[in-house]
């Protein structure tokens, strides 16, 4: 993922939308990668759970604070190396 700096401004609070399989150890996976990434991520502060209406996949939505570009491209490339995402947005 490239990221075009020049529309970001920096540091930049969004959300992230990650989802995976409701048997997957995804959210271990994602506490470990928000962690490595982000000096202030708080799994109990800032991530979010919502299972799917049949109880097959869940939803994990990360409030977050990037500080600079190198950071979002690091975590969207862990997120979509990590075997148990199915989907990041």
């Amino acid at each position: 993922m490239a990221i075009q700096e020049h529309l970001w401004e920096f540091p930049h609070a969004m959300q992230l939308k990650i989802m995976g399989a409701a048997d997957a150890p995804l959210e271990e996976a994602l506490i470990e990668i928000l962690s490595t990434h982000l000096d202030d991520f708080e799994a109990t502060a800032h991530l979010t759970c919502k299972p799917s209406s049949k109880g097959t996949f869940v939803s994990y939505t990360a409030q977050v604070v990037m500080r600079h570009r190198d950071q979002v491209e690091a975590i969207y490339k862990a997120l979509n190396e990590c075997p148990h995402v199915k989907m990041t947005i």
